[in-house]
């Protein structure tokens, strides 16, 4: 059982947290377990700092999201950052559900490993492997590598169509 001086200095211990960054809900009950304070005052301080709103696992999430998708990630290693980060599954599921992939970054990407040179397999496959790392789905990255294939196709007829 605890004091009520522990409960408060729990609590003063979570706002200090938060105030230096967003935590989610399991974080912020994971780093004072871990300063020492007993379970029960642990979840106190949440509790209160939920009632105080000062946090919000759904917004934690989405701003979680919108930064890592504008990385280049992928929903599978954006989901995989929410679960490591303590947010509750039902809720990374929901935040993740519309989410669109970062066209423009996978672009990037395929680019920046294939300098415009679609032909040599094992440079595909690397590239390929690369945006699965990041977290995309086989059937995102092949979209992705159609849409790269048929941008250079185009680009080599206007090349030839302003040469001849």
């Amino acid at each position: 059982m605890c004091d009520e001086q522990q409960y408060r200095d729990a609590e003063v211990a979570a706002a200090g947290m938060l105030s230096r960054r967003p935590l989610s809900a399991a974080m912020l009950e994971q780093k004072l377990l871990d300063k020492g304070f007993a379970p029960e005052a642990a979840d106190y301080a949440v509790q209160r700092m939920r009632l105080l709103r000062a946090i919000d696992d759904e917004a934690y999430a989405e701003m979680l999201i919108r930064s890592y998708r504008n990385k280049g990630y992928g929903a599978l290693r954006i989901r995989q950052e929410l679960y490591q980060r303590g947010v509750p599954k039902d809720i990374a599921a929901q935040q993740l559900r519309n989410m669109e992939p970062n066209w423009e970054k996978m672009h990037a990407l395929l680019e920046k490993k294939l300098r415009g040179d679609v032909s040599d397999r094992k440079e595909r496959e690397k590239a390929m492997a690369a945006l699965q790392r990041r977290g995309f789905t086989f059937s995102e990255i092949k979209i992705a590598m159609d849409n790269y294939r048929a941008e250079l196709q185009q680009q080599q007829e206007e090349e030839e169509f302003y040469v001849d």
